[in-house]
C-alpha cells in the first residue's frame, strides 16, 4: 500500500489561504469544484497549495489538509519521482508536459493517470504556480491490456482459420480442375484478408498506409521493389479504410499477377494524396509489354474489379478507371479523417 508520509510543520505553512487571488474567481472556482479529474494547484517548489474534491475522491483522501503543503510527487510511487519532478520543474519554468503514470490511491487502490503540468502565468508572463490536471484512465489501460491478450489469440486463430480455408479451397480444384482459377483467386483474397485482420488485431488504433500496402504486396509474394508505394502520403488509416484499401489492392495486385505488368516482370506506381477530407490513392500499371488479350482481363471488366467498384463503393467511397495506351490506372477516394480530428 502506498501512502504519503505526513507533512512536517514548515510545510503546513503554505496553506490553502495562500493560494493566487485568482482562485477567488467564482467562475473559476466552479469549474475546479464541479470537475470530475483530479486538479492540483501548486506553487513553483512544487507544493500542494489546492485539490478539488473530485481529486480528493479519487485519491481517496479525507480532506485537503491530508495534502496541502506536501510535495506533489510525494503522493507518487518513489520510481517514479524523478517524472513527476521533472514535470513539475518544466512547469515552473513555463513548460506544458505530459505524461501517462501508474499512481496508488492513499488507500492502495491501484491507478492509471493521464497527467496534464502546465505552468500559471500572470499577465506579465511571470510563473506564480503550476496547474496539474489528472485524468483517471484505469479502465483505459486495464482495457488495453485485456485487449492486447485477445489479439494474441485472434492473431492466432484467424491464421489458422484462413490458412485452413485456403487448404480446403485447393484440395477441391484438385478434383475438378475446371475451378483451379477461382480456387487461385480465393485463396489470394483469403491472403490479403489474412493480413488485413492481422493489422486490425496488432493496431492500438491506426495503421501506417505505407507500412499496409508493403504488407498486402508481400502477402502476394511480390517483392517491394517491384511495386513502389513511395507516392502515397505518409499517414494513418483506421480499421474501415484498412479493410477497403487490403482488398483493394489485393485484387490489383492478383490481376496484375495474372494478367498484367507483375506477370511480365513489370513494376507498379503507387500514389496519394489527402484532400479536403478525401484520401485519394491510384494504381498506376504500365501495359505495354502485355499481350491485348490480357490488357484487357485487366480492365474494369474482369472479376476483380468489380469486387473492387463494390466494396469501396459500400464504403462511401468512389473509383474510376483508365485504359489507354499507357496502361491501366485505377483511382479510389475514401473519406478521411485525421487522428487529431477524430479526438475533437
Amino acid at each position: 500500500m502506498h501512502r504519503s508520509p505526513a507533512p512536517d510543520a514548515a510545510l503546513r505553512a503554505v496553506s490553502k489561504d495562500d493560494l493566487s487571488s485568482s482562485l477567488s474567481d467564482p467562475i473559476l472556482t466552479a469549474l475546479f469544484q464541479s470537475s470530475r479529474d483530479c486538479i492540483k494547484i501548486l506553487d513553483t517548489a512544487g507544493r500542494i497549495r489546492y485539490m478539488n474534491p473530485a481529486g480528493l475522491a479519487a485519491r481517496q483522501l479525507s480532506a485537503e489538509m491530508d495534502v496541502v503543503g506536501r510535495h506533489w510527487w510525494e503522493l507518487w510511487p518513489l520510481e517514479s519521482h524523478p517524472l513527476v519532478q521533472e514535470a513539475t520543474a518544466k512547469g515552473a519554468l513555463g513548460e506544458t508536459t505530459d505524461f501517462r503514470g501508474f499512481c496508488p490511491t492513499a488507500r492502495g487502490r491501484p491507478k492509471w493517470w493521464d497527467v496534464r503540468v502546465s505552468p500559471i502565468q500572470e499577465a506579465a508572463g511571470e510563473v506564480t504556480g503550476v496547474l496539474v490536471v489528472s485524468k483517471d484512465v484505469t479502465d483505459a489501460v486495464t482495457n488495453r491490456k485485456m485487449y492486447d491478450t485477445i489479439a494474441l489469440e485472434m492473431r492466432h486463430r484467424l491464421k489458422n482459420a484462413f490458412a485452413v480455408a485456403s487448404a480446403i479451397a485447393k484440395i477441391s480444384a484438385r478434383q475438378t480442375p475446371e475451378h483451379q482459377g477461382f480456387a487461385e483467386d480465393l485463396v489470394a483474397r483469403f491472403s490479403s484478408l489474412a493480413v488485413a485482420q492481422g493489422k486490425l488485431v496488432e493496431a492500438s488504433s491506426d495503421f501506417p498506409l505505407r507500412s499496409l500496402v508493403a504488407d498486402l504486396v508481400d502477402a502476394a509474394g511480390v517483392s517491394e521493389d517491384t511495386i513502389d508505394v513511395n507516392g502515397m502520403p505518409d499517414c494513418l488509416v483506421d480499421e474501415a479504410q484498412m479493410r477497403v484499401i487490403a482488398v483493394v489492392i489485393g485484387e490489383l495486385t492478383t490481376n496484375s499477377l495474372k494478367y498484367g505488368a507483375l506477370r511480365n516482370g513489370g513494376e507498379i506506381h503507387c500514389e496519394g494524396r489527402i484532400e479536403d477530407g478525401w484520401l485519394h490513392l491510384s494504381w498506376i500499371e504500365p501495359l505495354q509489354d502485355v499481350p491485348d488479350a490480357a490488357a484487357e482481363a485487366s480492365s474494369s471488366t474482369s472479376t476483380g474489379l468489380t469486387v473492387i467498384q463494390r466494396i469501396v463503393s459500400s464504403a462511401g467511397g468512389q473509383v474510376t478507371r483508365v485504359m489507354n495506351e499507357d496502361g491501366l490506372r485505377v483511382d479510389f477516394s475514401l473519406v478521411h479523417q485525421m487522428a487529431d480530428e477524430a479526438a475533437d
